[in-house]
């Protein structure tokens, strides 16, 4: 859509109608073939998204806004932006992002920590998509910045609501997500540069893996393991597996005690290792 000979049409014809004449429809038409190319499809399976909607009529976004001054893992992670191109002075408007795959709300696939692991572009989608467990570890966590969701929360979970259900996504809730807007807060480092923040132990992934038929795992902490791990046992474990993690999640409080179904859009950037996505829970 922005390539030169596309933005001159547009330039073009705004000067001579304006902008209230540009239409995405006649923008469309006067992009010709070189616009429709640019045309993608709905970020995972629109049509079991709907019918979810029709049965329900609830969705919560379980993503933050990603923005420029989010917490990060690492300190000069932050992403960066700039207008592209405006509506002013092109007639469209494009922002152009600097970031790296692992900010924000988002993805680890396996390529992340395992040579040879899948990569996004490849990575099947059906398995993007399941029954929400949210496990509670928020008062643990109150008490102890490096609280674990250890096997005994899992049991404790699975005694109150039944097995964890085959194909599921299972999420720690720790609370943590209302530091989202304090980016020191939230990688909370201490004078070592060590974070402290709650995540899965590493025998409660294994479990996981072992023992129920999970699709994925997802903390609305910056780390799947706690943020004071130096071997990430947690990530070696799931992504080994052929799991995936998501980390930075919003508003799990809302889907905690409730029966929810999880869609995990990920873009299929070639080679990819994961990437900032819009995670969805249907009610």
């Amino acid at each position: 859509m922005c390539s030169p000979e596309v933005a001159k049409v547009v330039r073009e014809r705004v000067q001579k109608e304006g902008l209230s004449n540009l239409t995405r429809r006649n923008f469309l038409r006067l992009g010709g073939a070189a616009a429709a190319s640019t045309a993608f499809a709905s970020f995972v399976g629109s049509a079991a998204l709907v019918k979810a909607q029709e049965a329900s009529g609830e969705i919560v976004d379980l993503s933050h806004v990603f923005g420029s001054s989010i917490p990060t893992y690492l300190v000069n992670e932050k992403p960066h932006r700039e207008d592209f191109v405006t509506v002013e002075n092109d007639g469209f408007y494009i922002q152009r992002w600097n970031f790296t795959e692992h900010a924000g709300t988002h993805v680890d696939i396996p390529a992340h920590f395992i040579s040879g692991g899948e990569t996004v572009d490849n990575y099947p989608a059906d398995l993007l998509v399941g029954p929400a467990v949210v496990i509670d570890i928020s008062a643990k966590a109150a008490e102890n910045a490096d609280a674990a969701l250890d096997v005994a929360d899992i049991e404790a979970w699975e005694s109150a609501n039944g097995k964890i259900p085959t194909g599921a996504v299972v999420f720690l809730y720790s609370g943590w997500d209302v530091r989202w807007d304090d980016p020191e807060a939230f990688r909370n480092a201490d004078a070592n540069g060590v974070q402290h923040y709650p995540g899965f132990s590493p025998d409660a992934a294994a479990f996981l893996v072992e023992q129920r038929d999970i699709r994925g795992i997802g903390v609305d902490t910056l780390s799947l393991d706690i943020g004071a791990s130096t071997t990430f046992d947690v990530h070696v474990t799931v992504l080994a597996a052929g799991k995936y993690g998501i980390e930075g999640v919003a508003n799990l409080a809302a889907i905690k005690d409730r029966q929810a179904t999880v869609f995990v859009g990920v873009p299929r950037w070639e080679n990819g290792s994961g990437g900032p996505a819009r995670v969805l829970a249907v009610i």
